[in-house]
């Protein structure tokens, strides 16, 4: 494994004194093997993590076959995978591992391998004079490509001052996405090539800290389970059922075993939502545990009806449009836990006050036209998604595709000004309704956390490996049917 941070430096580790070859020598991030019957991506992955206490995407870039003396009793002689990818933080490394590392660009290491050979492992060196420090540095490029490339540009483009503001990402991001494949594992959802895959596109432990940069590493750890839990719910739920009745039962059995006394036969969906809310509720008074259920529930209906449409391949129209449409990415299950990584659980006065209920609108609003822009270009078939903003906008108002996502984005915009500026009223709007100081206080602590995760959201879009390839064909000069719109305006 070759690591790389944004600024194509390498990362070396010196191995630790332990080693019984090549014992205190430098060498590339870290090295490994399989395991009996585990692929060597996921060995790949699980070292980097054991040695350096790093999780990044990998993307294996070559093979080679390598033979070098290591000690004087010893030859390797291996089929190795190179692996490069790319981190933004320092290694936490694994004494018994590395007792070392630094940062260093391929020039540099280039040079002390000509000058002091001895220092470095046979194999590094082996690699190095076959690549030159210019074959090392464009790997570097490769394991940017998920890391550091923006979705900007073209049609298709969030507004400026979003897509290059900076985004702080919880220090215990990387460990908390080693937890929660761990976790899936031991559970089951993660038993499959194609479940495995998706997940690495995915990173939960990374969108949960962007989500939740501040929260303590205890909290984030389950933080990036509900994340994990739900990309294996939006491809299990969504994406491979197709008959309405398998897909309600599927729902409403997941709802009744995490939040209520009536148990069926639970799946894997089910036990995963179980154990997570069961986890959390211990930290959390039992109206909380009311709300993420009443939450989950209105997540129901727009699969539902979402299904109906694809059945009959029909799009819904402009009437009641806009609710279902927020609720349809399951966001606003995600923000109960804003009261609980802040522990402050807002009484109903102000639950339910206008002000926190608009900016609770907001949110939403940008949570799904965020993921709506970014994620219609890599659909195979963008109508599949029924509750995609710029798929609405087609069908409903005649939009090509370049211009519903300017539209969107123009959207985007204006509800994170707006969203911004009602934050700044806030405290002068409770007083008004007569909020005393603590509550203000309360309220402002919950709306900043709200902002954060709105935010969140965004770094995550522009960074994860699953918004970096576009599938689809260019649907300009498309035609729209319009009898395939319920009450199509046109």
């Amino acid at each position: 494994m070759f690591i790389f941070d944004p600024h194509s430096r390498l990362l070396l580790q010196q191995r630790a004194d332990s080693k019984y070859h090549s014992a205190g020598l430098w060498s590339n991030t870290c090295c490994g093997h399989p395991r009996q019957g585990e692929t060597t991506p996921d060995a790949a992955r699980r070292r980097l993590y054991e040695e350096m206490g790093l999780t990044c995407e990998l993307e294996q870039y070559s093979t080679l076959v390598y033979r070098e003396r290591v000690s004087k009793t010893m030859t390797e002689y291996e089929y190795d995978h190179v692996f490069v990818g790319c981190c933004a933080t320092d290694p936490i490394a694994n004494p018994d591992e590395a007792k070392a590392w630094r940062w260093v660009e391929p020039e540099q290491l280039q040079d002390e391998l000509q000058h002091t050979p001895k220092i470095f492992t046979a194999w590094l060196r082996t690699i190095v004079k076959g690549a030159g420090a210019a074959g090392i540095k464009g790997w570097a490029p490769k394991a940017q490509r998920a890391l550091q490339t923006p979705i900007v540009g073209g049609a298709f483009e969030l507004p400026r001052w979003l897509a290059e503001a900076h985004y702080p990402l919880n220090p215990y991001a990387e460990e908390a996405q080693h937890h929660t494949r761990q976790w899936l594992k031991s559970i089951g959802l993660e038993d499959t090539p194609r479940a495995a895959r998706q997940l690495d596109i995915y990173v939960p432990g990374t969108y949960a800290g962007y989500m939740w940069p501040d929260a303590p590493r205890d909290l984030l750890l389950i933080l990036s389970d509900v994340v994990g839990w739900f990309s294996c719910q939006d491809d299990l739920a969504d994406e491979d059922c197709k008959d309405p009745h398998t897909l309600e039962q599927l729902l409403r059995g997941v709802h009744s075993s995490a939040f209520t006394c009536y148990a069926p036969q639970p799946g894997l969906l089910a036990s995963g939502l179980k154990d997570i809310i069961r986890r959390s509720a211990r930290l959390a008074p039992p109206l909380w545990k009311e709300r993420a259920g009443e939450r989950y529930a209105s997540y129901i209906a727009p699969c539902m009806t979402a299904l109906m449409h694809r059945v009959h391949h029909t799009q819904p129209g402009i009437e009641g449009y806009d609710s279902l449409w927020r609720d349809a990415g399951g966001f606003q299950f995600c923000l109960e836990f804003i009261y609980w990584v802040q522990n402050i659980y807002l009484p109903s006065s102000l639950y339910y006050s206008k002000p926190w209920q608009e900016l609770c609108l907001l949110a939403l609003n940008l949570f799904k036209a965020v993921n709506d822009l970014l994620s219609f270009r890599i659909m195979e078939d963008p109508d599949d998604d029924i509750y995609n903003l710029l798929t609405h906008l087609r069908h409903t108002q005649g939009y090509s595709p370049e211009a519903a996502a300017r539209e969107v984005s123009r959207r985007i915009d204006q509800w994170a000004h707006a969203f911004t500026d009602a934050q700044e009223r806030l405290p002068a709007c409770l007083a008004s309704y007569g909020y005393d100081e603590q509550s203000v206080q309360q309220m402002m602590i919950c709306a900043q956390a709200l902002h954060n995760q709105w935010r969140g959201n965004i770094a995550w879009h522009l960074t994860a490996p699953r918004y970096r390839e576009i599938r689809f064909e260019n649907l300009q000069g498309e035609t729209i049917d319009p009898h395939l719109v319920d009450g199509f305006v046109s």
